[in-house]
C-alpha cells in the first residue's frame, strides 16, 4: 500500500455523521424512543398495564420493575418492524417469546402475549408509524399484491422519526478511533530484486570486457 500509518502526519477526511436506526446500539435507541413515545403525549399507557402479564410463563408484571414498560415495550417493537418488515403479530410473540418452567418437567418455549402487542401495533398505526400496506412507490401509491401484504411495514413518517432519534443518539455516541488514524505517504526503496538484477548486469559487463 502506498501509504503507512503516521500520527504526526495528515488525517483522513471527516467522515459524516448522519445515521440511521441500524448504526446505533438498539438498547440506547430503545430507551431514547420509549422517552419519546412517553415524552410526545401521542401514546396512551391503558389501564390494564398495571396488572398483565406480558407472557403466560411469566410470574409477574413488568410494572413492578419498570411503570414505564409499555413504552419500552413499543419502541422495541417499532424498532423490529423497522429493522424487519413484515412481521406480524405471530412473528413478535415468537421474539418475545421464552422459557416457560413446567417444575419437574422439561422446560418448553411458549410464545409471548399477544393482546399487548396487538394493542401496541393499533396505537403504533394511529400514529402513523407502522401500517398493514406497503407501497412500492410513495409517490404514485402503488401497492403490492394483496397477498403478499402480511405483517405490519414503517411508513415514511414513522422511518423518517425512528431515524431522527437515531441520529441524535449517534452525535452523542463517542467518535471511533478508526476515523483518527493519519497517513503519511511511503517513500518507493529498491527492493532486493531490483539491486540483484543490477549487480548481475554490472559482472556481465565486466566479464563481456
Amino acid at each position: 500500500s502506498p501509504y503507512m500509518y503516521n500520527p504526526a502526519v495528515r488525517t483522513p477526511p471527516k467522515m459524516s455523521r448522519a445515521a440511521t436506526v441500524k448504526d446505533v446500539p438498539a438498547a440506547a435507541f430503545i430507551k431514547s424512543l420509549a422517552a419519546h413515545f412517553k415524552d410526545g403525549g401521542q401514546m396512551e399507557v391503558p389501564d390494564f398495564a398495571e396488572y398483565i402479564k406480558t407472557a403466560p410463563f411469566k410470574e409477574l408484571s413488568p410494572y413492578m420493575y419498570n411503570p414505564d414498560w409499555y413504552f419500552i415495550r413499543a419502541a422495541s417493537i417499532a424498532r423490529k418492524i423497522y429493522l424487519f418488515e413484515g412481521t406480524g403479530v405471530g412473528g413478535l410473540a415468537k421474539v418475545y417469546g421464552g422459557r416457560a418452567q413446567r417444575g419437574t418437567k422439561k422446560a418448553h418455549f411458549k410464545r409471548a402475549a399477544r393482546g399487548v402487542i396487538r394493542h401496541i401495533l393499533k396505537q403504533l398505526g394511529e400514529m402513523k408509524i407502522v401500517s398493514t400496506e406497503k407501497y412500492t412507490n410513495l409517490k404514485e401509491k402503488k401497492r403490492l399484491d394483496a397477498k403478499k401484504e402480511k405483517g405490519r411495514f414503517i411508513t415514511a413518517h414513522g422511518k423518517r422519526e425512528l431515524d431522527t432519534i437515531a441520529k441524535k443518539l449517534f452525535n452523542k455516541l463517542p467518535r471511533a478511533e478508526f476515523y483518527d488514524i493519519k497517513f503519511q505517504e511511503a517513500k518507493e526503496e529498491p527492493t532486493d530484486d531490483v539491486e540483484a538484477a543490477g549487480e548481475g548486469e554490472g559482472e556481465g559487463e565486466g566479464e563481456a570486457e
